[in-house]
């Protein structure tokens, strides 16, 4: 087996699915997901489509965990056998405690004299939009670049990301105490669907939709006004394939030539957006 220069790690919240990332070399390690007293390793033990089974049917929304310090240990140690560098691409530290137990971990593995050096990155994104930020390094590991070049490449690439979604409801947040109880309420009971944006390592409101039709078209002219037709784009749901389906057709139509991958949003981000949010997530053209 050929020695990497770097060898990349990441985690499910990234929603990369696993084939994708066994193709392309990257070692994923599981969040966990809990419902209850019942946990489960995200994707291994749990699909997508379990979780929103279950989330449905819930009484008491789940919660979400990061991998335990032992996960990453264990998965930089198998991650620098065959190479140089070990980088580790994190969920936004700003949403989640992943990137600090990741360092940690890193400090760990030095500290017991692992002679190949670890690097810890915070992508400042989440969901698809991380993935997007994934499948950039990979691309530029394999071209050869280092582990501190790939990290200048995507600070770089950061501000160009574009991620949009249309939640069904407020409610999930709302329990999670993501947003407060009198907006949810109100949102909810009017009808209108919010449209969020995901920048600077945050959700962020967008938009008021009237509909949920409304606010899928808000999310196109969004990817029509700054995304490059030329990189592929996302588009991402929560067991809701006839809205992704939606989404998928409304770009095609104002620009056919664009690659369109369909994905579904795992449980780490699908506990607050819940059953029925759809997004894209893009790459922003250059502008003068």
């Amino acid at each position: 087996m050929t020695r990497k220069k770097v060898a990349l790690v990441t985690h499910t919240g990234s929603d990369l699915p696993l084939d994708e990332a066994e193709k392309l070399g990257i070692f994923m390690i599981p969040d966990k997901v809990l419902f209850g007293e019942d946990e489960y390793r995200n994707m291994t033990e749990i699909s997508a489509d379990d979780f929103y089974t279950r989330l449905a049917e819930a009484a008491q929304l789940p919660t979400s965990s990061q991998p335990s310090l032992g996960d990453f240990v264990k998965t930089y140690r198998r991650a620098a056998a065959d190479a140089d560098e070990v980088l580790c691409l994190m969920i936004t530290s700003k949403m989640s405690g992943c990137y600090a137990a990741a360092v940690s971990a890193a400090q760990m593995v030095k500290r017991q004299g692992l002679d190949v050096p670890v690097y810890v990155y915070d992508t400042q994104q989440c969901s698809h939009g991380m993935a997007q930020m994934v499948r950039a390094a990979a691309e530029l590991a394999g071209a050869g670049l280092s582990s501190c070049e790939i990290m200048e490449k995507l600070t770089a690439l950061q501000p160009k990301m574009g991620v949009y979604i249309v939640l069904e409801s407020l409610e999930n947040a709302r329990k999670g105490g993501r947003v407060g109880a009198v907006t949810a309420m109100a949102a909810d009971a009017l009808g209108v669907k919010p449209v969020l944006v995901f920048k600077d390592g945050l959700v962020r409101d967008y938009a008021i939709a009237r509909n949920y039709e409304t606010g899928m078209r808000k999310v196109v002219d969004a990817f029509l006004k700054e995304g490059s037709s030329d990189m592929p784009v996302t588009v991402f749901h929560g067991a809701a394939p006839e809205k992704a389906e939606i989404l998928r057709d409304m770009i095609l139509q104002q620009a056919p030539e664009t690659e369109v991958r369909m994905e579904m949003v795992g449980p780490v981000i699908g506990i607050y957006a819940g059953c029925g949010c759809a997004g894209i997530a893009f790459m922003k053209r250059e502008t003068l």
